[in-house]
């Protein structure tokens, strides 16, 4: 079988090293020097791994983009999958899939309903993680609004998991499955950040765990707990300290684009 060659996006450096993340302004997978997220830790794949600067797109990444997404104009992201000389695979639930399936792995259940639950729950309750409508909030859009939608949004994810999922696992399925792959990251990262940049100027702190226990929405804080305690997760996320340092520099890019 060809080796896997995933193109991946530079975010920020620590120690002079390239350490890639998912483009903050993406739907992606967290994207780390180990791979794919947590995905290459629960499978058997041998790949080889790219460096692409998202903010100095070079020539060869943008003609492989425009080969793998035929649509004209569309933005070049990462991840960018590429199959021996002529299979390019973009969009990070699609490469997810594609590398699940070719490889067998356990995540990706084997019964097709289980795979429809799955689904539908990366659909439904994949973006409800989502803290940059938030952090954006402290800038002008009405706090309360936001944090009673993401509210509204973790409730939801905790009535999903409570009706359709395992009752005798903290996951989704009985098992961590691709779903969790998927998420991981915005939950990672909803958990670290929120906390570090809410309860300023008079707007109440966040912190998703916290509302679960306001709320009483235990299955959700469970699969929450379990998420971010999972060895995949934990071996391939990015550094709390990371994670905060570009989500500060990303919002005084916003804030200086503002006043332009």
């Amino acid at each position: 079988m060809s080796i896997l060659s995933v193109l991946l996006g530079i975010i920020f450096v620590v120690d002079g090293l390239a350490a890639p993340t998912a483009d903050f302004s993406t739907q992606a997978l967290d994207l780390t020097p180990k791979g794919l997220g947590s995905l290459w830790k629960n499978v058997a794949a041998t790949y080889e791994t790219a460096l692409v600067d998202l903010q100095n797109k070079s020539p060869e990444f943008l003609s492989l983009y425009a080969q793998a997404n035929p649509i004209p104009g569309a933005r070049a992201k990462v991840p960018l999958l590429q199959i021996g000389e002529d299979t390019l695979i973009v969009e990070s639930l699609i490469v997810a899939e594609y590398v699940a399936e070719t490889y067998q792995s356990s995540i990706l259940p084997t019964s097709p309903e289980r795979r429809a639950t799955m689904r539908l729950f990366t659909e439904l309750c994949g973006s409800l993680f989502g803290y940059f409508p938030l952090l954006r909030a402290d800038q002008g859009t009405p706090f309360e609004e936001t944090f009673q939608t993401f509210r509204e949004g973790l409730v939801q994810a905790n009535t999903f998991l409570a009706q359709k999922g395992s009752k005798e696992s903290p996951f989704l399925l009985d098992d961590f499955s691709l779903a969790e792959c998927n998420i991981a990251p915005f939950v990672q990262r909803c958990c670290a950040i929120l906390p570090a940049f809410t309860g300023k100027d008079g707007n109440p702190l966040v912190d998703p765990l916290a509302i679960c226990d306001e709320l009483n929405l235990f299955r959700l804080k469970q699969w929450i707990e379990a998420v971010l305690s999972r060895p995949s997760v934990v071996q391939t996320g990015v550094p709390k300290k990371d994670m905060i340092e570009s989500a500060e520099r990303m919002l005084e890019r916003f804030a200086a684009m503002s006043q332009k």
